[in-house]
């Protein structure tokens, strides 16, 4: 169990995030941005995004993409392959609206490393353990 002082301070790793989440009735596939290449990375985008009951959530450097210093956790909604763009829905709404962020920008700030875990930022895809009978 994670303290929730120490969440409060220094937020979740990307693992820690995977674990959290893998309490609930969801499967969570773990990816760090170290670990795959962009057209990899657009591949599972359009995938991912594609279908009605998968998520994904990114950790992420903010600087990275022109944003205050510091690490964040965000979901992606929508993925615009021809522009080559994701729209990212931050968490922190009253001080960032959803911004539409290249997906190179993006897997770039995922490059870079977490402090705390010592490993590449990535992402999470997570979806339904029972598939959905409507897709």
């Amino acid at each position: 169990m994670i303290d929730r002082y120490l969440i409060a301070r220094q937020g979740l790793t990307l693992s820690q995030l995977a674990a959290l989440l893998q309490t609930y009735p969801v499967t969570v596939e773990q990816y760090y941005g170290s670990d795959l290449g962009l057209a990899e990375f657009r591949q599972i985008l359009g995938i991912s995004l594609g279908k009605a009951n998968q998520y994904i959530l990114v950790n992420y450097l903010r600087s990275s993409i022109g944003q205050e210093t510091g690490g964040h956790i965000s979901p992606l909604a929508a993925y615009h392959a021809e522009q080559d763009q994701v729209l990212i829905l931050d968490v922190a709404r009253y001080k960032y609206p959803p911004i539409w962020v290249s997906v190179q920008a993006l897997w770039q700030a995922m490059q870079t490393i977490d402090p705390v875990s010592g490993k590449s930022r990535g992402f999470l895809v997570i979806h339904n353990r029972e598939p959905n009978p409507k897709n």
